[in-house]
């Protein structure tokens, strides 16, 4: 699903990348989206999140300076420099973040649908968090 559907939706909203991760890139600062997929799974399911984050372009370079291979593991999550947070802190009902936002992507089932709601929360909500980050 990641590679039919939102990696080129993702890439219509102008972001670039491959995998489960995909930057967009501001006058001052990168923005990212990674999928994560839930460590428990079954042979019939997967459950998914996003991250999104905004990084300034210095602290980018200096990223890769000192660390020049892309940060992949949860310790280099950890070492981010910048603002980050799960999709579901940005998504708001009433004016209240929903706080967890997991997918749930079954074998053999259709996932044209899923596919077009997470795009469509990423372009509702996390494209708006990260821009506002972008401005600082």
């Amino acid at each position: 699903m990641v590679d039919t559907n939102l990696a080129p939706g993702l890439r219509a909203l102008g972001f670039f990348g491959v995998g489960r991760r995909f930057r967009i890139e501001g006058p001052h600062h990168w923005g990212e989206v990674a999928v994560e997929q839930a460590r428990s799974f079954t042979a019939r399911a997967v459950r998914f999140t996003l991250h999104i984050g905004v990084m300034s372009r210095d602290e980018w370079a200096e990223q890769l300076r000192v660390r020049p291979y892309y940060p992949a593991s949860e310790a280099a999550k950890a070492q981010w420099m910048g603002w980050q947070a799960p999709i579901g802190e940005v998504v708001e009902v009433g004016g209240f973040p929903i706080g967890e936002l997991w997918w749930e992507l079954e074998v053999g089932r259709p996932f044209q649908s899923l596919a077009r709601e997470v795009l469509t929360t990423v372009r509702e909500y996390g494209l708006p968090a990260m821009h506002e980050h972008m401005k600082a």
